[in-house]
């Protein structure tokens, strides 16, 4: 899951370089440029947001489902629920 995170990161930061570059003031035709580069790369790259959405969604259904003992030591049961609901 860490390389998951590392690679939404990675993409992240790429999408930042590219807003600051056409923020800076550049010429019409650079900027052209640059416009037409990222849309072709961000087509390819807006899988990421159902990927970033998925996660999400992993970290909150395994947040729901943690290991909850009901006293100090966790009985068998609650073990077994727990691995069950991370395994899957």
């Amino acid at each position: 899951m860490a390389l998951q995170w590392m690679i939404l990161a990675c993409v992240v930061a790429a999408e930042a370089a590219v807003a600051a570059l056409l923020t800076l003031p550049a010429p019409r035709a650079v900027r052209n440029q640059i416009v037409g580069l990222v849309s072709l790369l961000l087509q390819p790259v807006a899988t990421v947001i159902p990927f970033a959405a998925f996660q999400l969604l992993d970290i909150y259904w395994k947040k729901e489902h943690r290991l909850m003992c009901t006293s100090e030591v966790c009985t068998a049961d609650e073990r077994i629920r727990f691995e069950k609901t991370v395994s899957s």
